[in-house]
């Protein structure tokens, strides 16, 4: 898929049937593609670079950065989006598990919390001294990991560890 952004292709995830997969870019669009690699949607373009990004539990919704924001956009194009500010700095990554339907996210602030799908907040976790990269549920949906420089932190999906 020459030419799939404008600039670097960040992040990408196949849904959970394996017949489609989202990607984000440096371009800040984000743009579904059928398994054969033939461009589906445009879904959005933001202007500002799609860190991560995360199939809905029933692959009819994708979760993705943009900026300081977490938005859910519906694959089709005539359902409203929910937004909510996420954290104080950049969202670097972020999760939806499927079972649970609950929401981790990691950023530049120092980080991690926990969200519903309607973006009310679980849970804070203290700030850490350098930015969240890296956040995943585990297949069951209790425990939730989340990464910095130097640190690896295991919680349950209420943030105790």
């Amino acid at each position: 898929m020459k030419d799939a952004h404008k600039g670097a292709v960040v992040c990408l995830r196949w849904n959970y049937e394996g017949t489609a997969i989202v990607t984000g870019g440096e371009d800040g669009c984000l743009k579904v593609w059928n398994k054969g690699g033939q461009l589906r949607s445009t879904l959005t373009s933001t202007g500002k670079c799609v860190h991560s990004l995360v199939w809905g539990p029933s692959n009819e919704q994708v979760l993705f950065t943009c900026g300081k924001d977490l938005i859910i956009k519906a694959i089709h194009a005539s359902s409203k989006h929910t937004q909510w500010k996420a954290h104080d700095g950049c969202v670097l990554k972020v999760d939806w598990n499927p079972l649970t339907k609950l929401i981790v996210s990691g950023g530049e602030d120092g980080r991690y919390k926990v969200w519903d799908s309607y973006g009310r907040i679980m849970f804070v976790s203290s700030p850490y001294d350098f930015s969240i990269t890296s956040v995943s549920w585990s297949p069951d949906g209790e425990l939730f990991a989340a990464g910095s420089f130097n640190m690896l932190k295991i919680c349950d999906k209420t943030g105790v560890s």
